[in-house]
């Protein structure tokens, strides 16, 4: 029998808010991690039935994907009391985080494209979670269900059994592709060993020169195990998911706060000079997002630019650019890219739910890189998570993710001089973030940080670490108990265009590391690996200049440093070739080609192996030309490839 008595009414009140709890939890999870439940269209095919182009972009934001199913409850309390629960638009003030307030970012919460439904349970006013109640970065808890409970689709099936196929093919390819460069560097050392040649003194010494060859082994021994070990050459796209998500913590025994997809922050570094790729990279980010499969959270992009510059882009509440200024000088003295990151980082406050992605000016996303950062993101929450489970928040967790990076456009002799680069983060890099450590320190484009750990990280490496801040941040970083982890998915990038950039770029490299290793700052057991690298690497002009000479005299090499020796020589020929076959399997963002010219184009990609030497030469002399006293941090011009396509398109239909 019902009474109007308040202590009768309480009992009941409490279940039925109870039960409402419970519905937004359960309908929250479905809506997270069930995609397939939604009917949408693609938004590239969309924007291609209305002409999408490089230069409409600015239109993306205001179209929305996102698909919305009501879902009614059967809870039946007064009207006054309902208050309909958005799941990814949540108030600001319900977190009341006055540390992570955002600077200037009060229209990005508004623009995701992050899959919900609109649920109208009833939750009572009086037990609204819009309470002010101040939280710490340690107390948020970061939620994910773990990935193998969820269904595994055919296609999912399909690619991971294609992925086991395809890489254990790579990897009796590289063993078979090894042993014949080394049999044929015997072949032709024997050849040379007929030749019949007085004994000289000349001879001699350059026999014992040849010891030099020995040097580059332990790099070429990391190399080839990083590339059997993991297969990333061979290793198709990553697949699409659904934006992750982070839960806050509940204010309240009864108070639920509905969960935050990540945001993802894009931060440019320029100078100013290179104004048109730069607007190529943001147009790049707008497009990876558009022609994503699933469904992608928010985004913002961040330039930080040496002096005040115009993308003439049209009016878009995601691109932020902010100039250092003129007078403003760090705590400790640091000069170049070192000193606009720092400023940028005093200048904007993360979100609890901002990842940030560090970028050059030429940096290219895709959509498939997108799938990768996700992939890390998720990676990153279960690892915070684990730790959390274990009632202790371990340093561990804190994930710093680098990916690879492809160089591509511009001069095709330089392309294939970067190659080796390519090859070198599918070996080396990625053997040592499956270590969680950054031994031979990271790129300075392609980190990806989350942003309330990004705080603990200054770019402020001071005067002489301003060189290589990155490799000088790294090393900080891994002292401090940061760990570090490969991003699937490539990055598109430009190499040099000039033979005089490239000596610069490479003395610029080492010269900087070379100020690093003497950062008093890092524990010298951080800095022992690196500097034993750096050492190889000096070096490395040696066994080049040494063969020639070998070849010219007809020296042969002592027997016993014939076998590591090849080793050595052909791991780095297969370096190039790699390098050169992965740049022209990937197409780039702006420079799309059919599907018979991305082969033909890569069976002749093949023949720049045959300007190894030439490759090699110009290493050596970017090592020679690092010991010059005067060393700066020197920006390289590089052309706007998406002015390069619309100049191919509009001469294809004369010809």
């Amino acid at each position: 029998m019902s009474t109007d008595h308040p202590g009768d009414q309480a009992p009941v009140r409490l279940k039925q808010q109870r039960s409402q709890r419970q519905i937004l939890i359960h309908t929250t999870r479905d809506n997270l991690y069930h995609p397939e439940l939604y009917e949408t269209q693609p938004l590239s095919a969309a924007l291609a039935a209305q002409g999408f182009s490089l230069t409409g972009y600015e239109e993306i934001w205001q179209r929305s994907t996102r698909p919305v199913k009501t879902v009614q409850t059967n809870v039946i309390i007064p009207q006054r009391l309902t208050l309909p629960v958005k799941i990814p638009e949540t108030p600001r003030s319900a977190l009341a985080i006055p540390e992570f307030s955002p600077v200037d970012n009060r229209d990005i919460c508004q623009q995701s494209t992050f899959p919900l439904k609109i649920v109208e349970t009833p939750v009572p006013a009086e037990l609204s979670p819009i309470e002010q109640i101040p939280v710490t970065p340690d107390q948020i808890v970061i939620a994910m269900p773990p990935v193998q409970a969820m269904p595994i689709s055919p296609q999912a099936q399909r690619h991971g059994f294609l992925a086991i196929l395809s890489t254990w093919s790579y990897r009796l390819w590289l063993i078979c592709a090894t042993l014949v460069l080394v049999f044929l560097l015997f072949w032709l050392q024997a050849q040379l060993d007929r030749v019949r040649i007085h004994p000289s003194t000349v001879r001699t010494v350059v026999q014992w020169a040849e010891l030099t060859w020995l040097t580059p082994i332990p790099l070429a021994i990391v190399l080839w195990l990083g590339w059997f070990l993991f297969a990333e050459a061979a290793r198709p796209d990553p697949l699409p998911v659904s934006v992750p998500v982070i839960v806050p913590p509940t204010l309240g025994m009864f108070a639920f706060t509905p969960p935050i997809p990540v945001r993802l922050v894009f931060r440019f570094v320029t100078r100013g000079d290179n104004v048109d790729i730069l607007r190529d990279s943001v147009i790049a980010v707008h497009q990876a997002f558009a022609r994503y499969q699933q469904a992608s959270g928010p985004y913002r992009i961040e330039i930080i630019s040496e002096c005040p510059i115009s993308l003439n882009l049209g009016p878009d509440s995601r691109v932020h650019i902010y100039v250092v200024p003129p007078t403003y000088v760090t705590q400790h003295r640091s000069r170049f890219k070192a000193r606009a990151l720092t400023c940028l980082q005093e200048q904007v406050r993360p979100r609890q739910e901002d990842w940030y992605i560090y970028l050059d000016e030429e940096s290219l996303v895709n959509e498939h890189m997108l799938a990768g950062v996700y992939r890390f993101i998720q990676r990153s929450i279960e690892a915070e998570q684990r730790a959390q489970k274990g009632g202790k928040r371990s340093a561990s967790s804190r994930l710093i993710g680098q990916g690879a990076i492809l160089y591509q456009g511009g001069n095709w002799f330089f392309r294939g001089a970067d190659a080796l680069r390519t090859a070198d983060d599918l070996g080396r890099f990625r053997l040592q973030y499956a270590l969680g450590v950054p031994m031979f320190g990271v790129h300075g484009s392609y980190i990806v940080v989350r942003g309330i750990h990004d705080r603990q990280l200054s770019f402020d490496v001071g005067t002489a670490n301003s060189i290589t801040e990155d490799a000088a941040w790294a090393l900080r970083a891994w002292s401090q108990g940061f760990r570090f982890a490969w991003v699937h998915g490539y990055l598109h990038e430009q190499p040099p265009q000039k033979a005089r950039d490239f000596v610069r770029q490479r003395s610029r490299w080492i010269a900087g590391i070379r100020a690093v290793l003497r950062d008093r700052q890092t524990p010298f057991r951080y800095r022992l690996c690196l500097g034993l690298f750096t050492v190889f690497w000096q070096f490395a002009f040696l066994p080049f200049l040494v063969a020639i000479v070998a070849l010219l005299t007809h020296a042969s090499p002592f027997h016993w440093v014939r076998l590591p020796a090849d080793f050595a020589w052909a791991t780095f020929t297969l370096a190039y070739l790699q390098g050169i076959d992965i740049q022209s399997r990937y197409p780039h963002p702006f420079l799309k080609k059919g599907a018979f010219e991305i082969q033909w184009k890569r069976a002749v990609s093949w023949l720049l192996i045959l300007c190894s030497i030439w490759y090699a030469l110009l290493e050596a002399l970017g090592v020679l030309y690092s010991f010059k006293p005067r060393q700066g941090f020197f920006v390289i011009h590089k052309p706007s490839l998406a002015a390069e396509n619309e100049k191919v398109k509009r001469q294809r239909p004369r010809q």
